[in-house]
């Protein structure tokens, strides 16, 4: 059987015979829907909120997700438009730890309305803002959040809901932390990534999302405006679905499920091999990641995952690398970041549990000896990797797609 796997832009075929083929994952299939009508029917009717016109005035601050989640903002504020136009709203970019957006980003992130409202976009700075302390968890995680979310009466939080490997969901509480918080609180919050509690589609018992919950919750009980919270599931082809809004948890929860209905692909077994492109998370190996962290779900005890990433942009945030490659074996990476934990080091932890148990492959644009630095094998091409990968384990293969979206899930 011949598969197309998209790699680089472009689509490679890859041949696998039949008896060798456990099983091809893809998103699950939605029905296609008018987008602005699905957003608008959602701010006609949030929950515990008054809706979406009756709540925005003159003082409201709408939270907006960086270039780095496919959130659609664009089409989130051409929708309501109208409504933010005869209000002198302002905006802030929550890149959590994230550079700032560059000039294309910030007119993706806002569409045609950008030059519009550009005079009254703020970008959160993790590290040199001034930011407000408005306690601290029960995890010991200080609740220090942008000082500009105080200085208005009411908040407008736009969030995607989405499989995350760590903190089981993206969106709702997201937009605070790590949104617009310190670095400080998100270092402490990320920390609790090394736990084996904090993982893909794990929300209750998560001490990842459960600590953000409580720190949101603390700030709500100081803050003396109201929160207002769309968030939206897409579906594979990053088309609105589905869309809650009003209280940040009660609509982050029904998006949570919406998601899972789309991602969480259900498999028989495990396979000997998983081949997992990491479409569309692509573009560089820190976000390539996620697709391994999902690839592993369908994966057997000391199998091979083989990613295939173009990494066009290189490696990303370099600090899980510079992490990895300073150790002469896997083992040695939990030791360092127990004595020193810096924000980031949570990817190298999580692929060091995956490097010391199974074989990682890779094929991408990378040179050979940056992935080998952190224990991956390079591959010339997909279909040698797969060959190579079957003929060694003598099993069977599981093949993915879009690996940065889809969460095999056992039946």
């Amino acid at each position: 059987m011949n598969i197309e796997i998209p790699y680089a832009g472009e689509k490679v075929g890859v041949e696998v015979e039949n008896e060798k083929l456990n099983a091809i994952l893809h998103p699950n299939e939605v029905e296609k829907k008018d987008e602005k009508q699905v957003i608008k029917k959602a701010l006609d009717a949030p929950i515990d909120k008054p809706k979406f016109s009756d709540f925005i005035d003159d003082e409201t601050l709408i939270i907006v997700n960086d270039a780095t989640r496919p959130t659609p903002t664009s089409l989130v504020l051409s929708t309501v438009q109208e409504e933010i136009e005869e209000h002198e709203v302002e905006f802030i970019v929550a890149t959590g730890s994230h550079r700032p957006p560059t000039d294309e980003e910030f007119e993706w992130i806002f569409g045609d309305l950008y030059e519009k409202f550009k005079e009254r976009i703020h970008v959160h700075r993790a590290k040199s803002d001034e930011m407000l302390h408005y306690g601290t968890t029960e995890r010991g995680t200080p609740i220090k959040f942008n000082s500009i979310i105080s200085d208005t009466k009411k908040i407008v939080a736009i969030n995607t809901v989405e499989p995350h490997y760590f903190a089981g969901f993206t969106g709702g509480r997201k937009s605070f932390l790590p949104g617009v918080a310190s670095y400080e609180t998100i270092t402490e919050n990320h920390y609790h990534t090394l736990k084996k509690e904090a993982r893909t589609l794990k929300l209750e018992g998560n001490p990842v999302n459960e600590d953000m919950m409580e720190a949101y919750r603390k700030f709500s009980e100081i803050f003396e405006g109201e929160v207002f919270s769309l968030n939206i599931t897409l579906d594979k082809d990053g088309d609105v679905h589905s869309a809650s809004s009003g209280d940040i948890e009660s609509s982050f929860y029904e998006e949570v499920q919406a998601s899972k209905d789309i991602f969480s692909v259900e498999i028989e077994e495990k396979s000997e091999v998983v081949l997992t492109a990491a479409h569309p998370m692509d573009l560089d190996l820190y976000q390539s990641h996620k697709a391994v962290e999902f690839a592993k779900l369908a994966l057997k005890e000391d199998g091979i995952i083989i990613l295939v990433s173009g990494c066009l942009d290189g490696i990303g945030p370099r600090n899980f690398y510079d992490l990895m490659s300073s150790v002469e074996s896997p083992e040695e990476i939990s030791e360092v970041v127990e004595e020193d934990y810096e924000l980031g080091y949570q990817k190298g932890v999580k692929m060091q549990k995956l490097c010391s148990k199974r074989s990682l492959w890779a094929v991408t644009e990378l040179k050979d000896e940056i992935l080998r630095d952190i224990f991956i094998e390079p591959k010339i091409s997909v279909q040698q990797a797969l060959d190579e990968a079957i003929s060694e384990t003598g099993g069977k293969v599981t093949i993915i797609p879009e690996g940065g979206i889809t969460v095999p899930t056992i039946r």
